[in-house]
């Protein structure tokens, strides 16, 4: 029984890679081009701005996510729960009844996957290498957590603003960031985040955020809150830079900053413990 089980989650997920839709990547906002000076309603603009990413401390929701590589591109299914900073979980589903393939727990050191299909366990360190076994994507716990929340953690106070760039409807914001820096876009009509991208100490753009469809919310809490629908994370690298693989999120339904949050994650009993380090790829994405 257990054998055939086994294959029928195979079938499904066969189709599901098979028949994966291709979701377009948010367009990215024109770029702007003038540079002006860091005004004081500028100033509040941005710390607006940065003050908003703070209000999302947890998420309880369903969404679909598509990841794009120059090898595959791929749907799944997914239940997410997060606590800002803290956990993370992730249920993916796949095939037309839904089936449960795999039950991931991410900390901000640690990762555990429960392996449904072959009936694993795997434990390793939340390192960029591993989280890019499991989602095709090499990207640390940090940038995942806030494209999952579609809010960027912005904690560089408005005297580290480096320069400032208007244009084409947008401001852009470029702040000193750790031993880089990252770019803003800010729409300053709405007073919402279209976009961030973050820059190496060379100048290199290694990761960038773009969100979409804002919707107004109300959290458990009472408090009003714009959260984007749509969130993309497109890699960049050294011999590609127009950015070879994407991760993008869509959420269905969900609840924000839900009160008494609790994160339960059950290691599977008789399942074999396997060293995420020793292996190469995840079957599911």
């Amino acid at each position: 029984m257990k054998t055939v089980m086994k294959w029928v989650c195979l079938i499904l997920l066969g189709v599901l890679v098979g028949c994966a839709e291709t979701e377009t990547i948010t367009r990215a906002p024109t770029e702007p081009g003038k540079r002006v000076a860091l005004t004081p309603e500028l100033k509040r603009l941005y710390e607006e701005v940065a003050s908003s990413a703070g209000m999302v401390r947890s998420l309880d929701g369903y969404a679909d996510i598509y990841l794009k590589t120059p090898k595959r591109s791929n749907k799944a299914y997914c239940t997410v729960q997060l606590q800002k900073s803290r956990d993370a979980r992730l249920i993916v589903t796949a095939g037309i009844l839904g089936w449960p393939v795999a039950d991931l727990l991410i900390r901000p050191d640690s990762l555990f996957v429960n392996d449904m299909l072959n009936n694993r366990m795997l434990v390793g360190r939340n390192t960029g290498e591993n989280m890019g076994k499991i989602i095709g994507l090499d990207a640390g716990a940090g940038h995942l957590t806030e494209t999952l929340f579609g809010i960027a953690d912005l904690p560089e106070p408005v005297k580290d603003v480096l320069s400032v760039r208007q244009g084409g409807g947008y401001v852009s914001f470029t702040v000193k960031s750790g031993n880089g820096s990252k770019e803003l876009v800010v729409d300053p009509q709405s007073r919402e985040l279209a976009g961030i991208a973050y820059f190496d100490h060379s100048g290199r753009r290694s990761v960038e955020f773009r969100f979409a469809d804002y919707q107004s919310q109300q959290g458990e809490d009472g408090t009003a809150l714009r959260v984007p629908r749509e969130i993309d994370m497109i890699l960049y690298r050294d011999d590609d830079p127009e950015g070879s693989r994407s991760l993008k999120i869509v959420y269905d339904e969900r609840v924000i900053n839900p009160p008494d949050l609790t994160i339960s994650f059950k290691r599977p009993r008789k399942a074999k413990t396997v060293n995420l380090d020793d292996v190469e790829r995840l079957p599911w994405l």
